[in-house]
């Protein structure tokens, strides 16, 4: 891993990666095109295209190499993206900062390495596009220009997933809203209907024709209003139906899942027990993505790292103050690592504390925990952690959550 310098660029930098809500356990297959392409131009067998997180660098799509993640400690990417334009090195074999890298020292035994920055349209990078072979290669401007017009690609592919999840939540956000006005409308409006009832009644016990007939064109008016107010609920319930299952949500059971699929290889490298204990109770409740994944992945990464090998890292997943619309998720890692004091976890819990080694000796810098603290107060969420040096810790967290659909 870089040395990084400005702490407060860094946690910009992860918290505009965040803003993506990328779900690292889901297939990219939009962008594979993007990374054979880069293969084909550079005339190398490898290209992978990579985001850098606080701890890992995750790889949403490769060719030529079957890699979903790696430490980022053993990141070249993690270089590139403090370059301006890209970053070349050959030889990595011969190189004091990569040549005892997995991929060098090991298989694929690389030589060569081509990467280009994914920049956000503020500059920000959040991870590359690169190319790799186990010979040299000198690249022409011409083929250079060209892997950085699939890095801009790649980047205004994921600008639009961003945006179309962006604008299905506001599409959201407006459908409660119209969901809220019909059902306001409805108690006023059943009330004009009532009240132009009984004038009406009262009207034909006197035989004042004017008057029921200008009651009646109430009533009609208001009864129309009514039947409009009900098409609405009718509608949006239907749409419910149809299409709570293709929301970018979650249920603790889905979400389990995906979190041994992310961070099991972490702890298996360690030989850490790795265990997820969800609910049963209200494990098919659908709940919204929302960063979710970006939030606890943190977490886990850093309870991984703080623990010794043969250790145990466990996580409890469950709901509390379940409602027909919402609850809380309450999450917790528990972890038999070096543990903390009570002025540790205050440095950390003020942004204040100083990164240190992990039991592997993993380099890191806090980013991680910061960035979930800041996540889970934007959320207004909780969090709270219990520690014993030599003992472990444990990290609760509750987060409110809105809820698609009770499930049974």
């Amino acid at each position: 891993m870089t040395n990084i310098t400005n702490e407060k660029k860094e946690l910009d930098r992860l918290t505009t990666l965040a803003d993506y809500d990328i779900d690292y356990s889901r297939e990219f297959e939009d962008l594979d095109d993007l990374s054979k392409l880069a293969a084909h131009i550079s005339g190398t067998p490898i290209s992978l295209i990579n985001l850098i997180g606080a701890n890992t660098q995750w790889s949403i799509s490769e060719f030529g190499m079957d890699q979903n993640q790696i430490s980022r400690n053993d990141s070249i990417c993690d270089y590139t993206i403090h370059e301006k334009d890209y970053l070349e090195l050959s030889d990595l074999d011969k190189s004091e900062d990569f040549k005892d890298k997995p991929y060098v020292a090991g298989d694929p035994s690389l030589k060569y390495y081509f990467g280009v920055p994914l920049k956000t349209k503020d500059g920000i990078s959040i991870g590359a596009v690169c190319v790799m072979d186990k010979k040299n290669h000198s690249f022409s401007p011409e083929k250079i220009e060209m892997l950085k017009i699939i890095a801009e690609e790649v980047m205004r592919r994921l600008e639009h997933r961003k945006l179309v999840k962006d604008l299905k939540e506001k599409l959201e956000e407006a459908d409660d809203v119209s969901r809220k006005v019909s059902h306001d409308i409805r108690g006023p409006i059943g009330g004009i209907i009532g009240l132009s009832q009984i004038i009406k009644d009262n009207a034909e016990e006197q035989s004042i024709s004017d008057i029921i007939e200008l009651i009646e064109m109430i009533h009609k008016g208001g009864k129309s209003v009514l039947d409009l107010a009900d098409e609405i609920l009718s509608t949006h319930r239907e749409l419910e139906k149809q299409s709570d299952y293709k929301r970018e949500s979650l249920t603790l059971a889905i979400l389990k899942e995906k979190l041994i699929d992310l961070y099991k290889p972490q702890a298996q490298l360690k030989d850490i027990n790795f265990k997820v204990v969800v609910e049963l109770e209200h494990k098919e409740l659908l709940f919204p993505k929302n960063k979710i994944l970006q939030i606890f992945g943190n977490m886990i990464s850093n309870a991984i790292k703080f623990t010794e090998r043969d250790g145990s890292v466990e996580i409890h997943l469950s709901f509390e103050q379940v409602t027909e619309a919402k609850a809380k998720l309450a999450f917790s890692v528990k972890d038999s690592g070096v543990g903390m004091t009570t002025e540790q976890i205050d440095l950390m819990m003020n942004h204040q504390a100083q990164s240190t080694p992990g039991t592997d000796n993993e380099r890191g810098f806090g980013f991680g925990f910061q960035l979930s603290k800041h996540l889970i107060t934007s959320m207004n969420g909780t969090l709270t952690i219990v520690s014993e040096i030599g003992k472990g810790s444990e990290i609760n967290v509750k987060i409110p959550v809105k809820l698609y659909q009770l499930k049974d």
